[in-house]
């Protein structure tokens, strides 16, 4: 029994262990009522079968009349920040904000009470039309060449039994000249 972290707590510091046996009850607690409190303690998130996706979003970004590679040559964040950017562009345009659906989701029927509030986190239309003229400079500084004309097509791709790439739809995003 001494051997134990818990009984070694309480001999050096009771506030302390029963600081670690109340967040453990806690814990313990929320995971069965179906809390999610923290990513590290919401075992369900690891336990499901991942399902097999039918297709897969992959943008093509033309500057110039040339196609952008951006696999390859760019650093891993300039991908990121070229890729995420234009991932939530092509949600809102689409679609509501994600965020809001998000805030809806988690907060139910309290959504109005931070209604007045979520609007200064939540994108507005404004800011929704300057995104090409921000994508556009970003190109700019990427590619280090003047960017005159940028557009920016959505391919939803599926693979087929043979391994070859088969494009199902291309949505064009971006369109500016």
């Amino acid at each position: 029994m001494e051997k134990f972290f818990l009984y070694k707590v309480y001999r050096y510091n009771k506030k302390l262990f029963f600081f670690f046996l109340i967040f453990a009850g806690l814990t313990l607690f929320c995971n069965f009522a179906g809390f999610e409190i923290t990513p590290f303690y919401v075992w369900g998130m690891y336990s499901q079968k991942e399902a097999p996706v039918k297709e897969y979003p992959i943008f093509r970004i033309t500057a110039n009349g040339k196609i952008i590679d951006y696999s390859a040559g760019y650093f891993p964040a300039t991908r990121f920040f070229l890729l995420s950017p234009l991932s939530y562009y092509a949600s809102i345009k689409n679609e509501d904000d994600p965020i809001k659906f998000f805030l809806k989701e988690k907060l139910k029927g309290k959504y109005e009470n931070v209604e007045p509030y979520a609007n200064r986190v939540l994108n507005s239309q404004k800011e929704i039309e300057e995104f090409p003229g921000w994508l556009k400079r970003y190109v700019e500084q990427s590619t280090g060449e003047k960017v005159k004309d940028l557009k920016v097509e959505l391919l939803f791709v599926s693979y087929e039994n043979n391994n070859s790439i088969t494009i199902n739809s291309i949505h064009t995003l971006i369109d500016e000249k």
